[in-house]
């Protein structure tokens, strides 16, 4: 009887939380680098990212908001015409390391925004899992962490545009390679909600 009851209790207080819930899809362009001493040669990369999210309202003006992404990063080099600049002839890598990188992240920010009438600003971690990327070397792991900060505002009923910054948290070079190159992007994305 307890299980009963405490199911009916859990099914109606989420069929009440649900009750405000919102979805929408987002898209909008990445410029994108890898931080570190080892990368300063490097030049950013343009990237195209889009996805989907849910606003889970808690209150009039705080919202959770998890989302699911397809983000395209990495560096491009400067040195010469395209090319793997990014290793001696003894297999190892140059110092500083330059070499083009395409890396295609799916990723899980999970947000924390702060509604102050049309405008938001949100913060949160976010998890990235390689889907591709450009490297025949093995020289990337496949797992990212970073934090994600960025402000919002609404234009349209439903329509929000929104700029955000990510700072990897994790070296995401191989550990053999001895060198440190974490993830970080500026966005500019479109959203349409729900």
């Amino acid at each position: 009887m307890k299980r009963i009851l405490l199911g009916i209790l859990l099914i109606t207080t989420l069929n009440t939380f649900a009750q405000g819930v919102r979805y929408g899809a987002k898209m909008g362009v990445n410029i994108s680098k890898l931080s570190g001493d080892d990368f300063e040669d490097s030049s950013s990369r343009l990237g195209f990212a889009a996805g989907v999210f849910a606003e889970i309202p808690f209150g009039n003006s705080l919202i959770f908001q998890p989302e699911l992404l397809y983000s395209g990063q990495g560096i491009k080099p400067n040195t010469g015409p395209e090319g793997n600049y990014g290793f001696g002839t003894d297999g190892l890598p140059n110092r500083p390391f330059d070499e083009r990188a395409e890396l295609d992240y799916l990723q899980l920010p999970l947000l924390l925004k702060k509604n102050f009438g049309k405008f938001n600003v949100y913060l949160g971690p976010q998890v990235g899992v390689a889907i591709w990327n450009s490297d025949n070397n093995g020289i990337y792991k496949n797992f990212d962490y970073s934090g994600l900060a960025g402000i919002g505002v609404q234009i349209l009923d439903g329509v929000l545009l929104e700029a955000r910054y990510s700072m990897g948290f994790r070296n995401i070079i191989e550990d053999r390679y001895n060198l440190e190159g974490k993830n970080q992007y500026f966005a500019i994305m479109a959203a349409y909600r729900l």
